[in-house]
């Protein structure tokens, strides 16, 4: 049987420590672990680029809308105030005090021998300010409001005195019922100060009369601010 002799056994053994040398062998899995990881980082900053484009657009997007929306809010925010406003001049037209009314149910209520010299009428505003009442658990806000106050006095002649027309005529005021119900009760017009003296009349000197006034207060009526 032959003999065999490997005269290269020493340089292969070298070669095959070298080829299975660990050194190595972690240089080559650390190479590949940081291409890894730079392949990572890569795909990390292209996902942060889009992210940051798509931010950018969502960003201006929502900066165009803001602005609509201040714009709307604004425009809601007058017209608001515009719908406060007409609903306030709507209330104050609907329930403010009007003379036609008075003047309608004045000519209703003449009575004979009594003749009308001057009507004034005066209706005043008065502003009241608001205030605090109370204190704790019992504090209360009264906000301030205008206050209409409304007057009426009716300065006549009564042409036959001794049939005490003026107080016919008082009488028939009285009992109007447009004056009962805005007045308010049933004595609405009382005589401001006392009559007058007979006078005899320029017209005609055989006729005499007295002057008098009636006036009447309506309530007040309370316009909140």
């Amino acid at each position: 049987m032959p003999i065999r002799i490997n005269l290269l056994a020493e340089a292969q053994a070298a070669a095959e420590m070298r080829r299975k040398n660990p050194v190595k062998r972690g240089i080559w899995i650390g190479s590949f672990l940081v291409c890894v990881v730079v392949l990572w980082i890569a795909k990390l900053q292209l996902d942060i680029s889009f992210e940051k484009h798509s931010y950018n657009n969502i960003e201006a997007d929502w900066k165009s809308k803001m602005a609509k929306y201040s714009a709307v809010t604004n425009e809601q925010a007058k017209i608001g105030e515009v719908e406060r406003k007409l609903a306030q001049l709507d209330y104050l037209s609907t329930n403010r005090f009007l003379w036609a009314p008075v003047l309608n149910a004045l000519q209703k209520t003449m009575v004979d021998q009594v003749q009308v010299t001057r009507l004034r009428g005066e209706q005043v505003y008065v502003k009241e300010e608001g205030r605090d009442i109370g204190s704790g658990s019992s504090h209360k806000h009264i906000p301030g409001a205008m206050i209409e106050k409304v007057s009426l006095s009716i300065e006549a002649k009564d042409l036959r005195p001794n049939d005490q027309n003026y107080t016919k005529f008082k009488e028939s005021l009285c009992t109007f019922d447009f004056f009962a119900s805005r007045l308010q009760r049933r004595d609405g017009f009382v005589m401001d100060g006392v009559l007058g003296p007979l006078t005899v009349d320029p017209v005609d000197p055989n006729k005499q009369f007295v002057t008098f006034t009636l006036a009447s207060h309506f309530p007040e009526a309370r316009r909140s601010e």
